[in-house]
């Protein structure tokens, strides 16, 4: 019998034994033979019983033909990773439709079509995801006789392949020098910058790998292990935990090889991490902007656990001299840059069942009103209600604390930009404060962090500050900015901004709302107090509360934990 596909003959022969074996026409244009054509049962059968291997790692197969000897294979090494290499996507169908068997279909891994050139990228994908097993190579003789242009580079590059080898380029000692190495992963979050800038700043080298939110972790890894292998960073450091995924893949796999990674949160980690305790690391030592998450994130595992508050970039914020246009650009009596929660709630809503909405608005309102934390508002709850929060899959829950947070925060702000009603506010953000404000409030689109936002921290008389209510404890981005630029800060009073600042001395605080408009009247009113203010509470950012100095801690951490 014989078929014919995409204009190539492959010729199906009947066997002695009943039987089908496969001829192809190899690279040389002749007719070659893959398999027995007496018993290809029995012929794979003895090459696989020749086939020196203990069934441990990671095992490619150069070449399927119908399969039998995968068949084979699979039988005797049901518990290794068995990765088969075809060059011809036909072959592999034929040999699904008469030979392979359900379970080696099932179980296989099939690198089907490739390129050449792309198969040891892919192999490497695979050796690392398993933890970087050594490799043992089965060639299936007539396959890779029948096309050796393809076959012959990669099974060369195999069998130069010791994992041993791969394994020593990946574990080295670390710390060793004064000025150490450190490989930063740029998803372009802002504070990337600023990270690279601080390590550079300290007398430390750093290197960026660039990562995209759609891209698999296998894409990823790759970049990551090209990095440790040409860079050899002393440890890695990412914000949020960007870069690695939720089955912990990328973690386990820098835990295999012993690199330490440092993972700043200025975001709640238990929107993140919590739900996906597969990133929880030996090697992995956190960095929290809220020291309210340390409890939680050391009952998860997390060994190394620190606290670091936010920063500020000196070079970007800093005094300005405005042009006249510039003055009259950002000028304004009150202002305000900030999200006002609409699209969050509302796209963290539409990922939850209709009935946890009244539960979600009526947690919301009891932390915006009592400023209580999500953990503190569900104990309000009753049996029944908490009972059907904690039947939730673990992203329902994710999405459920981070809707009520985003609703709870938009009703604060909403409760603390009112009391500004009296003083020209103007609002730079989405469009979803029109929702809220309009006629004496000034809305305008947001400002670009690094081009516009120093201009208006500038020009503004009196910076106005909300906290999100992720944030317990923590101070956020404006409280270090803002005095950065010698701008006048009016913030809400947060536990950790007494560790920063002298309140009163250089940074003015309000505790309860309805201090607002008292303060902001009384300010307004004097100007020199509010210049003098103003320049101590830059003095103090400058001498205490940039990037540097925040990662000089990082440093000091990472260093003294794996100094050895």
């Amino acid at each position: 019998m014989s078929v014919s596909v995409n204009n190539d003959s492959f010729l199906l022969v009947q066997t002695k034994t009943g039987c089908i074996t496969l001829k192809v026409r190899g690279e040389d244009m002749t007719e070659k033979t893959l398999h027995s054509l007496y018993d290809p049962v029995d012929e794979a059968r003895g090459i696989v019983e020749a086939f020196q291997y203990d069934g441990k790692g990671l095992l490619i197969v150069l070449g399927l033909g119908l399969g039998y000897h995968v068949n084979e294979l699979y039988g005797r090494f049901s518990e290794a990773k068995i990765v088969v290499v075809e060059k011809l996507p036909e072959v592999y169908e034929l040999a699904k439709k008469h030979v392979l068997h359900d379970d080696a279909q099932k179980n296989v891994s099939f690198l089907i079509g490739f390129d050449a050139e792309d198969i040891m990228p892919e192999i490497t994908r695979v050796q690392l995801s398993e933890g970087i097993p050594p490799i043992s190579v089965f060639a299936l003789s007539s396959v890779v006789g029948a096309f050796p242009r393809y076959y012959g580079p990669i099974l060369n590059r195999l069998e130069n392949t010791v994992s041993a080898r791969l394994n020593e380029r990946l574990r080295y000692a670390k710390f060793k020098e004064e000025s150490l190495k450190v490989a930063l992963i740029d998803f372009g979050y802002f504070l990337t910058r600023e990270i690279a800038s601080g390590i550079r700043a300290l007398g430390h080298k750093a290197a960026k790998v660039h990562g995209n939110k759609n891209e698999s972790a296998g894409d990823m890894l790759s970049r990551i292990v090209k990095m440790i292998i040409e860079y050899r960073p002393d440890f890695i450091i990412t914000v949020n935990h960007l870069g690695f995924d939720e089955e912990g893949i990328i973690a386990s796999f820098l835990n295999s090889i012993e690199m330490p990674s440092a993972i700043w949160y200025v975001d709640s980690p238990n929107l993140t991490v919590s739900g996906f305790n597969k990133n929880v690391s030996s090697t992995a030592s956190l960095f929290l902007w809220d020291k309210t998450y340390i409890k939680d994130m050391k009952a998860m595992g997390f060994e190394s656990v620190t606290y670091l508050p936010l920063a500020t970039e000196g070079a970007v914020f800093r005094p300005l001299k405005l042009t006249h246009e510039e003055a009259k650009k950002y000028g304004a009596v009150t202002g305000f840059v900030g999200n006002s929660m609409v699209t969050p709630v509302m796209e963290r809503l539409s990922k939850l069942p209709e009935r946890l909405h009244p539960m979600i608005k009526k947690l919301s309102q009891m932390m915006s009103s009592l400023m209580i934390t999500f953990h503190e508002a569900m104990r309000h709850l009753s049996n029944e209600e908490a009972e059907e929060i904690y039947s939730l899959t673990t992203r329902q829950s994710v999405d459920f604390e981070a809707a009520v947070l985003w609703q709870a925060t938009m009703l604060y702000r909403l409760s603390c930009l009112q009391m500004l009603k009296d003083f020209q506010p103007c609002i730079y953000g989405d469009s979803g404060w029109h929702k809220f404000f309009n006629g004496s409030y000034t809305i305008r689109p947001g400002l670009r962090y690094y081009e516009d936002l120093p201009f208006f921290y500038n020009a503004c008389r009196i910076n106005f500050n909300t906290t999100s209510l992720q944030m317990p404890e923590a101070v956020n981005q404006r409280v270090f900015d803002v005095p950065a630029c010698g701008g006048f800060l009016l913030t809400d009073h947060q536990e950790a901004i007494e560790e920063i600042f002298d309140v009163g001395r250089e940074v003015i605080t309000y505790r309860d709302r309805d201090e607002i408009a008292d303060l902001v009247r009384f300010y307004l009113r004097n100007e020199g107090l509010r210049r003098e203010i103003a320049k101590k509470g830059r003095e103090k950012v400058l001498r205490e509360h940039t990037y540097k100095h925040r990662l000089n801690s990082v440093i000091q951490v990472m260093r003294q934990r794996y100094k050895g």
